[in-house]
Order: structure tokens, then sequence, then C-alpha cells
């Protein structure tokens, strides 16, 4: 695959492992398994392991602990080696990929043709052009593989003469595949549509797919890993989707914002902790070791990366290293007595948004101890502290975003429960046994943000003086199928009204502010990312968002967002966005109740012409939004949450 054509950050997102790109020339790939990864094509040896693999390495325990591995590698940079000069290291660096899929139709005759995985160069034909079918097919367990053409039309030729009609129509009815080279009269010669090849079935109500009803079961085929790599009795349905079908790849990703351990005040155990935190390629090893050993295991430990610091002239006490590596691998994120005790439990991936709030919404000062966190309290703008309970600005933070597999058809809710086993087989042709080996793509990423939290009084208030209008926009159906988006984060125990109007709110002022900020801060909507804080926990609520940018350089952003978060800026922010929203192009009919809108139903007053984002910026993708819950509906601006400040607005003109 030809250099520079993907960028590192959709190699752990949209074309990660197993995904289909379409490259420049037109033509579609399946991107390989980590086992090809870090490795360089040698004429006489083939693929050759990279020279420096450690330099790729990234560290960030939180994470770690959430996917159970504890290594993470960012994808390698394509670095030219030029002839008469020295080469850089672990240069000629690919992300290998292979051309799929692997049948061809002539566009003059119409003819099929079947070519290998590896074939880099297509012989052209006498008539026309080879193009690569629109059609593959996949199961909801992960597998990929061809359409199965001579399957379908019952072909039992060894070497098939397939010829694919395409009438036109807007109908798979209207695409016929036939096997001249069958006798006539046979179901190959007269050939068969490809209606209903599509069609999901809803294996609960024991339904089949059309494939099912032909006796042609899912192939357990993993093109990614390799030619040989099929999973044989797969019961999946096996159906057919076209190649740039959305739902025939979801990435499982998470995310981290890194977070520094503010316990400790030893100047020298936080120095060294940095010099430890520059040494990625050693402290994934010893991360897995810390993890697996006891205290006297855990001095070995020390005693290695003491070794490992003297050689880079940095000389520490074992006690020191010690320290450090306790402060690096167990941090405390929050002072002691700063984070309430939660009432209820929570779920694994709600523990861990909620370490980072606890952290965010406090001040974090100090570049020389804690260099990629920090986070400035501000005052709250004039006439917004009735509703808004503190603003901070984030002025440096660092995200990792790693790959942890896919799905196809439909999203699991479940992925991380299976970790790291799920991930290891269906990413690796022969997956890491011991633990320092496994391994997961990812990315480390600088920015800044601005933090705003709600105040919970205000919330409380505004829930109970709009009991009657809640329970009318909000039904029980409702709050269940919002619950059941996986990506909110619900309570483990049963959503009620109260919940899903908190996380309404928060999450459509997330998308109005950034709507409004894109036209004031100088990036685009896509750079923008929103990070939901939303808990109604009775003794530690949560009702807090997160704006931020993120870029791959080392020296991060420019600022532009931070400055907005400033009390003579962001009052105005604020007041404008609120304006906007009031009115959607599309109203009355976008807040109107219908019930729900959007894939799941999940929306209320939300539509492309006021407050959804491109689906990268926002984190549940689109989905629970209603933008009356923050300025009422066209006809009654009073059950908004932020209403009165409309009516303020309404008043000064």
């Amino acid at each position: 695959m030809g250099s520079k054509q993907i960028r590192l950050g959709q190699l752990v997102n949209t074309f990660g492992p197993g995904s289909l790109y379409t490259d420049r020339r037109g033509t579609p790939h399946v991107i390989c398994g980590l086992d090809h990864w870090y490795k360089r094509s040698d004429l006489t040896e083939g693929l050759v392991p990279c020279e420096k693999p450690g330099e790729f390495e990234l560290l960030d325990p939180r994470l770690s602990a959430l996917l159970r591995v504890n290594r993470f590698r960012s994808p390698p940079d394509y670095r030219l080696a030029r002839k008469g000069e020295k080469a850089p290291p672990n240069a000629m660096l690919h992300i290998p990929a292979l051309r799929f899929p692997t049948w061809y139709r002539n566009t003059k005759s119409g003819r099929l043709r079947r070519f290998n995985l590896e074939t880099v160069r297509l012989e052209p034909p006498s008539e026309g052009r080879w193009l690569p079918v629109r059609f593959v097919s996949v199961c909801a367990d992960g597998h990929l593989s061809e359409f199965p053409w001579a399957e379908w039309i019952v072909c039992q030729c060894v070497e098939p003469e397939l010829y694919l009609t395409d009438r036109g129509g807007s109908e798979l009815s209207s695409i016929r595949v036939e096997c001249r080279s069958c006798p006539k009269g046979s179901v190959g010669r007269a050939g068969k549509s490809l209606f209903g090849t599509t069609f999901r079935p809803d294996v609960a109500k024991g339904e089949l797919s059309e494939f099912q009803r032909a006796g042609i079961p899912c192939a357990g085929a993993r093109p990614w890993l390799g030619p040989n790599a099929n999973e044989p009795g797969c019961q999946s349905p096996r159906i057919a989707a076209l190649i740039n079908q959305t739902n025939i790849y979801f990435p499982r990703t998470a995310s981290s914002i890194l977070l520094p351990d503010l316990v400790v005040r030893d100047d020298e155990v936080a120095e060294l902790r940095r010099k430890i935190e520059e040494m990625p390629d050693a402290t994934g090893v010893a991360l897995t070791q810390w993890k697996i050993g006891d205290e006297d295991y855990r001095l070995d430990v020390a005693a290695d990366i003491k070794r490992k610091l003297s050689r880079r002239g940095v000389e520490a006490s074992e006690e020191s290293v010690f320290d450090a590596l306790k402060s690096l691998f167990e941090p405390s994120p929050t002072l002691a007595g700063e984070a309430a005790v939660t009432a209820e439990p929570e779920s694994e991936l709600l523990a861990f948004r909620r370490a980072e709030f606890n952290v965010v919404r406090s001040e974090v000062n100090d570049p020389a101890r804690i260099p990629n966190l920090r986070v400035i309290s501000v005052p709250i703008p004039d006439g917004l502290s009735p509703w808004i309970a503190r603003v901070n600005l984030v002025e440096r933070l660092r995200e990792t975003r790693a790959f942890f597999g896919f799905d196809r058809l439909e999203q699991n809710p479940q992925a991380i429960e299976s970790m790291p086993d799920a991930a290891m087989n269906q990413l690796f042709l022969d997956p890491p046994v011991q633990a320092q080996e496994r391994w997961l793509p990812a990315v480390a990423v600088f920015g800044e943000g601005l933090y705003f939290e709600l105040s919970e009084d205000r919330i409380a208030d505004w829930q109970d003086a709009n009991a009657d209008w809640l329970k009318t926009r909000l039904s029980d159906s409702y709050v269940a199928r919002l619950a059941g988006v996986f990506q909110v984060l619900p309570p483990l125990s049963a959503a009620d009204r109260k919940w899903a109007s908190k996380y309404l709110l928060l999450h459509s002022l997330a998308h109005v502010l950034i709507n409004q900020l894109v036209f004031e801060c100088g990036y685009n909507t896509a750079s923008l990312r929103e990070r939901l804080y939303v808990s109604c926990d009775g003794k530690a609520p949560m009702g807090a968002v997160l704006i931020y940018t993120a870029a791959g350089d080392s020296e991060g952003t420019l600022g532009g967002l931070v400055r907005l978060g400033r009390p003579e800026r962001f009052g105005p922010v604020v007041r404008r966005a609120l304006s906007r929203a009031s009115w959607c192009s599309a109203d009355p009919v976008c807040s109107e109740n219908l019930g729900g809108q959007g894939s799941r139903l999940v929306n209320l007053a939300a539509c492309h012409g006021c407050i959804l984002l491109p689906e990268t910026s926002c984190e549940t993708v689109n989905q629970g939004l209603d933008r009356a819950m923050i300025v009422g509906e066209p006809e009654n601006r009073a059950p908004g949450f932020m209403a009165e400040i409309l009516e303020q607005l309404y008043t000064l003109e």
C-alpha cells in the first residue's frame, strides 16, 4: 500500500485492522492485523522486524487497567530512506494492506474474475476495465469474506464462467449473477438475482438469512490476518453487504486523559517519575511485572529501572525509584477527602470517567512537576452564576486513544468485559501468550480544553418545577431506549427521568456551545470533541462538560479555545449560543415531540440544522440530544433550563 494515505489517528479508529479502505486509485484493501505491523519489506527476507520497536511505545496506566493490556504502541509513521543518505531509524515502515475483495468485474462484458490477495497489478483486459465488485459478505461475529457467487447460484463447475449483470435498478433484484459454463436448464445457467441477500435476520425470532436458506454458512474468514486465518464452525448468519456500508466496521476505541498523582509532594520522586515516563519501552514491561508480582518482586522491578536510569545518566536511590514507580502505576488522582464516595455502585466506564472529573474540576498548576496537565480556575461570568457553578481553563492535556478491536453489523455494549482475550484473538494471527508481550495500537495527542460545571441545586430545582413537562416529553419507553445506548454510560440501577433529563441537558448544551465556539476559536467543528461527566448519585453527583481539542503534535494547540473561557469572553459566547439554539430552520417540526428520532429514536429536538455534530466530535455518535431541555419549545420557552437568559436577551433586543 502506498505511503502517506492514512493518518496515524485513523489507524486507531476508522481504518484500523480489519477495515476496508479504498486508496486514491479506487482499489479497496483490507488493513492487516497487528502481526504485520512494525515490519519493512525486504526482497530476499520478506517482512523484517524494525530496528527499534521501543520507539513507538506509549504509557497510560489508567487506560492499561481499563483494557487489561499494559502496553500500547503508536502506529509507525512513514520515513523515506533516500539514496546516498543515511536512513533514519525505523525507515520504510508501512501498515500492510491486502487487496479485498479479490473478485473483479469487467466493465464491458460483465465477466467476474478472481485475483489473489497479494496481487499488485491486474492484467488489463482486451476490452473494458477490471473494477472491484461492490459486494462482500459479513457476519456479526466479525468475519469478512467474499460474496459466494458460485454457491449462490448452485454452480458446480470446476472453473465457472461467472457474469454479473447490473440493469441499473434501485433494488438488488436488478443485479444478477450467472454461470455460462453450467449446463442449460440449470440454476447456474439461468442465473439468480441478489435480492434478499443483505437482509439481516432476527436470530432471537428464529429467522434465517438468505445464505442460510441456501445452505451457505459463514466461512469464518479473517482476510486481515492472511489467507489461512479462517475460524471454522461459525454459526452466525452470513449476509451480503456493500464494501462502503457503514455498519460493516465499528471500531472499538477507548480514550483517557493522562492524570497526575496529586498526592506526591516529594520533588525528587516527581522528577524521577518524569524521567521514567520518558522510557515507555521499559515501563510497559515494568507495569506488567509490577501488577503480577508481590512486594519483593516489585523491588526487583525498581532495581531494574534504576539500572536503566543509570545508563541514561540519572542517579537515584532504589527507594526513590520504587516510590516513583508506585506513583506512576498506582496514582492517586485526588487529594484525601476531595472525592466524595458514591452512594451507589457504578459501571467500570463511569468510574473511569469519574476519576477524570475529580481532577479536571480542581486546579492543577505545577508545570515543573506535572507537565501534561494544567488546569486554571477562572471566575464565573456575570449573570451566569445561577446556572454555572464552575469554569476551568484546561491549558494543556494529554489524551491517549487506544484501539481494542471492532464489531460488524452491530456494536457490542460489553466489549471491555471480554478484554484482553477478545482483542488478541481478533487482531493477531498468533496472539501473544505472555502478559508482557500483549499490546494494542494507540496514539497520544496533546491539546487544550474548556471545562464547565452546572449547578446541581439549579438542576434539581428545574427538574422539580418542570416535573409534569418532563413526564410528558420523556416517556418511560424513551428513558429505557436512552439507557440502552451504552455510550451514554447509564447508571447500573434503573434509569429515571432525573438522570435522562440531566443527560439530555448537558449533552445538548455541549453541542450548542461547540457549534458556537467554532465561529470564534479558530478550530473547525470536527477538531473539537466533548467529554461528558453525568451522574445522579445521591452523594457524588456529576454534571459537567469538557470541550477540548487535541492534535498529534507534542507541542499541542495554540490556545484559541482556552481564551474563550475567560469571563469577559465566555459569557457572550454562551448567550450567542443560546440565541442560535432557540430557533432551528426546521422548526416547528424539529421541536415537536414525535416520540424520538434518529437511528435508535433517542433524539428529540435535534437535527442537522441545529445541534448535530460530526460523529467524530460526539462521544455517543449524535445520540441523546434535545435542545428543548435548554431553551424550551418555540411556543413554550418556560421549561427550558436557561430560558430565563433567553428572556433577558429578548428584552434587550
